[in-house]
């Protein structure tokens, strides 16, 4: 199977975050069919090929899911439908991140059919990387629990996201996904007179207009050589404003936007990013900055942890010897790797497919950049045995 085919059977199967169970039945089955043995960790998949120097590790993490299409319609070949136009495959997850995905089935094709790797290599395909790195984050607990990051002397991890093949991230933000809510008076909207008190809307207003002031003095508290900014948070990304009444019954009514009452409640959401320095302590501020606004700030997903490593580190070192014209940089957005260096594992960002179409409508790649990743991925692997 060449790798357009294989990248357009991997977009056909849709694998939102949560439904990743085809795909991964998909995966498993094209592996078995090629003789390589694979097994399920949680609700991932891993491969693991011993190799000639059991010291020595890469692992290669490729996560099977993708944001929603949206509306379909608004596509112009459909998101599941791969149309190849020109030097381009368009669909859903072309680039974010099938076209890594394919990569890495494709190296662990290789060194198992063809010859020995001379490391051990690790091929995880995980789940849920849009939403929370859950399937990231238990493959990591999983593989410290049974021991092998304290077995190698020498380990390394390259996870196939979208860098087009160009930039090297060897960081990322963490993440808060955070909850705000407020309450105050109700009544009718034609007598603010008679509201004793301030608003549940205006409360979350003025928590905003704090939040904002507050991040200059984080940013300045909590400086970083590498991320700048180095704290994160804008506006608030939605809100909505609740007026409870009661029904015949006795039972509490909301009642959602009503234009002529003051809400008695409302609830806002924000995007905190933080770096390794700052990320344990930002949202302990975050939370005692809303309560002293006279807000409750609270988790809605468990918060995705900063990932960093020294550019110094082999693994870069390595990589850039194959990839000349390359650019190291951190990413300012979220990435699975955090779960990882927190262990010890030096990892980096590096991988086919267009890092700016993610999550766009009419999302595209470049295949020929499948083969390209999969001829560096080979050689830092030769080159990784003997650093």
């Amino acid at each position: 199977m060449d790798t357009i085919n294989l990248l357009s059977e991997l977009v056909k199967i849709r694998s939102y975050s949560g439904e990743e169970r085809k795909l991964r039945q998909f995966i498993k089955n094209w592996m078995t069919k090629r003789g390589i043995e694979v097994f399920e960790q949680g609700e991932n998949l891993v491969v693991y090929l011993k190799g000639t120097d059991r010291t020595r590790a890469l692992v290669f993490n490729s996560h099977m899911d993708t944001v929603s299409a949206g509306e379909e319609s608004a596509w112009t070949y459909g998101p599941f439908n791969p149309t190849k136009k020109g030097n381009k495959l368009i669909g859903l997850g072309t680039s974010d991140m099938k076209s890594g995905l394919a990569a890495s089935m494709l190296v662990a094709e290789d060194f198992s059919s063809t010859r020995r790797s001379p490391i051990d290599l690790w091929f995880t395909y995980v789940t849920n990387e849009e939403v929370d790195g859950s399937g990231t984050k238990s493959f990591a607990e999983w593989f410290a629990r049974k021991g092998y990051h304290r077995k190698y002397k020498s380990i390394a991890a390259i996870f196939t996201e979208p860098t087009g093949l160009v930039e090297i991230e060897h960081g990322h933000r963490g993440n808060y996904f955070i909850e705000v809510k407020t309450t105050g008076l109700a009544g009718h909207a034609s007598r603010p007179d008679k509201i004793r008190g301030i608003t549940a809307v205006r409360k979350m207003i003025n928590f905003a207009d704090a939040l904002q002031n507050e991040v200059g003095v984080w940013r300045r508290e909590f400086p970083d050589k590498y991320f700048s900014p180095s704290v994160t948070v804008g506006e608030m990304t939605s809100i909505r404003a609740n007026v409870k009444a009661t029904t015949k019954n006795g039972d509490p009514e909301v009642l959602a936007d009503s234009p002529n009452k003051f809400a008695s409640s409302c609830v806002a959401t924000f995007d905190l990013r933080t770096t390794p320095y700052s990320h344990n302590i930002i949202y302990k501020k975050f939370k005692a900055l809303a309560k002293k606004m006279g807000a409750k700030a609270s988790l809605l997903y468990d918060p995705g942890p900063s990932g960093f490593t020294d550019p110094k580190r082999e693994i870069i070192k390595v990589l850039k010897s194959f990839v000349k014209k390359t650019k190291l940089t951190v990413s300012q957005g979220s990435a699975d790797l955090g779960f990882l260096t927190a262990r010890g594992i030096k990892a980096v960002i590096f991988g086919p497919g267009e890092k700016e179409q993610s999550h766009k409508i009419n999302e595209f790649c470049y295949p020929s950049q499948i083969s390209d990743a999969v001829r560096i991925y080979r050689a830092v692997v030769e080159k990784w045995a003997n650093e």
